[in-house]
């Protein structure tokens, strides 16, 4: 028998407009749902002393992007200064320069809008992070599940399966032609719970993946009434006033400047292939789009205090003292746990310490990374022509010549960063 949650007083949902939800996190419009707290200082690592901005490493490194790359950004921030730098043509048939602001596809760095969605819901008393999603969404996980906390679908010990390249289109020619095609997360979550759980229980390991977080979409749309993407909108990207940022739903296109998305499709005779455009694609369950500066001041918000109260910026951050499901030295949590609620945490050879996340999807990857104390924070968007995922080699340099320039990449532990 599935556990109730225990009784909690709820707070009333309120649904504010765009200009009222930035009048209230910039303290102009009455107390803020939550006060501002000043970044920690505290390094975790080694001596975390952080070298100054080295701007012909970040531009080598950017410029190292290999031939399977069509476009790179990237933009460093901090108190040192800024720099930002490009690689490659934003468009391969008119030779366009990359946009500087830019916008791209965000893929998986949407699960950290979710996450804070969740655990704002949290604050607010409509979510126990302890009680089983079961409670919440009855119906969509098969019976035999045992039950799930809500806490253990963002950091990853949920011990749902994930989909498999027989669920959805895999090949270069299938995702052209399916690119367009809309898959719910109820569909995506009814197709993944047809394999076999990666372990038993809940939260005794952390494997990353995707199901959870179409779950937790789910649990915000049951528990406000409202879509996830509307409460991104409302929640973060109002407030904050990232103007270049959106949540779309159906809109298949990239608003306003950006680098096109290609893959590369085996040629039918003659050998090679050829570049097909795919900016143009459905949403999907990582459909944010977003430029490096929304990211750079979205990361500085979260890690603030602007959009969680203390007790939900402790989860923000607590990564689960457990082992990683089939974790290997060079990891980086170097076979035990380093996810924590829609973030990752990577230790550098330097003693720095940074926290952020990767994404990818169909001609698109990005990364944002920043110290805890906000010190340094990298930004990243590349257009890979394989259809997605991360070019681990070129990831690792910008890292490395963001926070530890002068270090051989090879020792550098995002080397294995997920999407």
């Amino acid at each position: 028998m599935t556990a109730r949650p225990r009784a909690r007083k709820r707070m009333p949902m309120v649904v504010l407009s765009c200009a009222a939800l930035a009048a209230v996190i910039t303290g102009t419009a009455g107390p803020a749902v939550a006060a501002p707290v000043a970044p920690s200082a505290v390094v975790e690592h080694g001596d975390g002393s952080l070298p100054e901005i080295a701007p012909d490493a970040l531009q080598r490194a950017v410029s190292s992007a290999p031939d399977r790359v069509t476009a790179a950004l990237a933009r460093v921030s901090g108190p040192a200064g800024e720099w930002s730098g490009t690689y490659g043509v934003a468009d391969t048939v008119t030779g366009q320069p990359v946009p500087l602001d830019g916008r791209f596809r965000l893929g998986s760095v949407t699960k950290t809008f979710i996450a804070t969605v969740v655990l704002q819901l949290a604050a607010e008393d409509h979510i126990d992070l302890d009680a089983p999603v079961q409670q919440y969404l009855p119906g969509v996980l098969p019976d035999s599940y045992p039950p799930i906390p809500v806490r253990s679908l963002l950091n990853f010990t949920s011990s749902l399966p994930e989909l498999t390249a027989d669920d959805l289109p895999t090949t270069p020619e299938a995702i052209v032609e399916h690119r367009f095609d809309e898959h719910p997360f109820a569909e995506l979550v009814a197709m993944a719970v047809r394999h076999d759980r990666p372990f038993q229980e809940p939260g005794q390991m952390q494997v990353y993946g995707a199901t959870g977080y179409y779950v937790a979409g789910m649990l915000i749309e049951k528990v406000t009434g409202r879509s996830y993407q509307q409460e991104i909108t409302s929640r973060i990207l109002c407030p904050l006033n990232l103007r270049h940022t959106t949540a779309p739903r159906t809109d298949t296109t990239i608003p306003g400047p950006h680098s096109h998305g290609y893959i590369a499709i085996p040629q039918t005779s003659g050998g090679g292939t050829q570049l097909v455009d795919i900016t143009d694609q459905n949403p999907g369950a990582g459909g944010m789009i977003s430029t490096t500066a929304d990211l750079d001041r979205f990361l500085t918000a979260l890690f603030r205090g602007r959009l969680l109260p203390p007790a939900q910026m402790a989860e923000l951050f607590k990564v689960p003292d457990v082992d990683y499901l089939n974790g290997r030295p060079q990891d980086p949590g170097h076979g035990h746990a380093y996810y924590s609620a829609g973030l990752m945490s990577v230790s550098l050879p330097n003693g720095v310490t940074v926290w952020g996340k990767t994404g990818s999807t169909f001609g698109y990857t990005d990364g944002m990374f920043t110290t805890r104390d906000l010190r340094r924070r990298l930004v990243y968007s590349f257009n890979p022509i394989t259809g997605g995922g991360n070019d681990f080699a070129l990831v690792t340099r910008l890292i490395s010549a963001a926070f530890n320039p002068g270090a051989p990449p090879s020792t550098n532990p995002a080397q294995r960063a997920h999407q």
